[in-house]
């Protein structure tokens, strides 16, 4: 039950005064004039119109309600709700908590102050107290603090009751401002020119070149720093195109060395004297190319080099052949004589030895 009390009043008028006084008193207090306060609490504030505010900016923002005294704890405890309410109506992106790695935080600093008054108000027997209830709001840069935007908003209330037309006000008074917009431009401009600065550092042609094997490593360092990024696409054809140009370039070095050896091998081989021997061996350098390199550069020329100067090695061979064998049978008639002079009968052991060992 409410229940309207006056307090102690001290008139100094006659009885006539006082009759005129009271009427005053229960005319203000019938029809709710408002004559009978004797302080003042927040003004009334028109409605705003939450159509009219401007698209809310990308930004996550989280709401830190903070008590500025006990008497403003009540109002403290039931605000966040209609907070939430007023800034999710108005298009912003709230997040729940600062684990979530919010872009802004909005700390809503509540205080309250006790209006003065002629009368009081009781419900259930216990005095119900004015307040004229502040809400300070500062939109702070998660990043470093800095101070973005602040605003406020006054309503009265009592029993930690909240204004919804207040709270709508300051997000009004946010968006109208256009420094939270502004903020997240700037912050927008900044990440942009960071990314690009990156790719730009990351060379992106010299990756599809491929000439080395860490050629691509600064474009994967901006694929690594912005997966969905606006380069993202031609930094993974970059570096699909650097890994095929470094690949094929070691090919081609492979290739390079590979065709250099072959050149030292025939270079090595001699063919004109092959195919003029002088010796039986002097094909064996273009031998050992063949069977290195069967299927190589010089393989035709090789094997018809060997093909064209063979019954002349042939030749060359049988003569050698014979020479050793003449050199070889001259050295066995030395030995044999050699050791068999110490004994008697020397001529029948020698020459036994020599027809024996080097015929």
């Amino acid at each position: 039950m409410t229940v309207l009390s006056w307090k102690k009043l001290s008139l100094r008028a006659g009885s006539g005064a006082r009759r005129i006084a009271a009427g005053v008193l229960l005319t203000s207090l019938i029809f709710g004039t408002g004559a009978a306060c004797g302080g003042a609490g927040a003004p009334a504030q028109a409605p705003v119109d939450m159509s009219s505010l401007k698209p809310a900016p990308d930004s996550t923002i989280f709401i830190q309600v903070e008590s500025a005294s006990r008497e403003a704890n009540p109002f403290a405890e039931n605000v966040r709700s209609q907070l939430v309410a007023s800034f999710a109506a108005a298009g912003y992106k709230l997040v729940e908590s600062k684990q979530a790695n919010p872009d802004v935080i909005a700390r809503v600093t509540v205080s309250a102050v006790e209006e003065t008054s002629m009368f009081q108000t009781q419900v259930n027997g216990q005095v119900q107290k004015s307040y004229t209830v502040t809400l300070n709001t500062s939109l702070l840069a998660s990043s470093d603090a800095a101070v973005i935007d602040q605003t406020e908003s006054s309503f009265s209330g009592e029993g930690g009751k909240i204004d919804k037309n207040a709270v709508d006000r300051l997000v009004f008074n946010l968006n109208k401002s256009g420094k939270l917009e502004s903020w997240a431009k700037n912050v927008q401009q900044g990440i942009e020119k960071a990314e690009e600065d990156l790719w730009v550092a990351g060379n992106a042609e010299g990756c599809k070149a491929g000439k080395t094997k860490d050629a691509c490593d600064g474009v994967e360092a901006y694929l690594k720093k912005y997966p969905t990024g606006k380069h993202a696409a031609d930094a993974r054809q970059a570096i699909d195109d650097g890994k095929a140009a470094f690949e094929k370039s070691q090919e081609e070095a492979k290739a390079a060395d590979a065709a250099e050896k072959e050149e030292a091998a025939w270079k090595a081989a001699v063919v004109d004297q092959c195919k003029k021997p002088t010796k039986s061996y002097d094909c064996s350098d273009v031998e050992a190319y063949l069977r290195k390199y069967p299927t190589g550069k010089y393989a035709a020329e090789a094997k018809t080099a060997m093909k064209e100067s063979e019954a002349k090695r042939e030749a060359l061979k049988k003569k050698e052949d014979a020479v050793k064998k003449r050199a070889n049978r001259a050295d066995c008639v030395k030995s044999c004589r050699r050791y068999y002079e110490k004994y008697y009968a020397y001529e029948i052991l020698a020459n036994r030895c020599i027809q024996n060992e080097c015929n």
